[in-house]
């Protein structure tokens, strides 16, 4: 709600179709939490480590876009590809955008993102115009085989300047992620993923600016009222919420989004 007793607009950015029983769920409740719009990816659980083959990851967009169909204007779609495949991931990519309406790529833990076989991918973004989200963790225990850190995202960043990155879950360990892309202003960072954030919000605003800061769930393993809590009870102006609530993702996303 804002100072006026009014209800924002919001749009969460990250959003998982698991199956379609439970993703009917995830919608009513985005509804209630008066979302607007949700961006969605689909990981197979079959994919294991998240590692699909081609035939997974089209089969994956084709599950969302039949839901992108259904629930026009409300459900917009991320291209889900996996980098170990470049040739079938740029097919997949243009036929997802083309053909699909999707408003841009995803990637998970194919392999790391400083892996050259990413760079045709990220080209492909570029003359296409679409941002990258990009899963990354800082983990205690240690990545997962091709899980990317904030580290590897700068590096990533660095190398293309050009794309509109946005750093999955703000990098696990937000303090540490915060700083890693701190000073690269194509990094924006979603705070999907996670419960156990005091500060995270306020930390990234101060650091990063409000408007590189977006709203996501992770949903539906993360609860969406919590989530919006990390941004209704942060301490920061009510002109931050409303950026980082809808503004930032309806930019990154161009006009699907709007």
């Amino acid at each position: 709600m804002t100072g006026e007793g009014q209800r924002m607009r919001m749009i969460d950015s990250h959003v998982h179709l698991v199956d379609d029983e439970s993703f009917r769920h995830t919608l009513e409740i985005e509804r209630s939490a008066g979302a607007v719009k949700v961006i969605v990816s689909c990981l197979n659980p079959c994919d294991g480590i998240y590692k699909p083959s081609p035939e997974q990851f089209r089969e994956d967009n084709a599950r969302v876009y039949q839901w992108m169909r259904k629930e026009s204007g409300f459900v917009e779609g991320w291209a889900y590809v996996n980098p170990e495949f470049p040739e079938e991931s740029l097919d997949e990519i243009d036929r997802a955008v083309n053909e699909y309406g999707m408003v841009g790529i995803k990637l998970e833990c194919g392999c790391v993102c400083t892996d050259a076989r990413y760079g045709a991918i990220m080209e492909k973004a570029i003359s296409l115009n679409l941002p990258v989200l990009q899963h990354t963790w800082f983990k205690i225990t240690g990545c997962i085989q091709g899980e990317s850190t904030p580290l590897d995202v700068a590096s990533m960043a660095r190398d293309f300047p050009q794309v509109r990155i946005i750093m999955a879950h703000m990098g696990g360990d937000w303090q540490r992620g915060i700083k890693a892309v701190r000073d690269l202003p194509n990094v924006s960072a979603d705070i999907s993923g996670s419960i156990v954030d005091c500060g995270m919000v306020e930390e990234g605003v101060a650091e990063l600016g409000a408007g590189r800061i977006l709203f996501g769930t992770d949903l539906p393993d993360i609860d969406l009222w919590t989530s919006l809590g990390k941004v209704m009870g942060s301490e920061i102006s009510c002109r931050d919420r409303e950026m980082i609530l809808y503004e930032n993702a309806a930019r990154l996303m161009g006009a699907n989004a709007e």
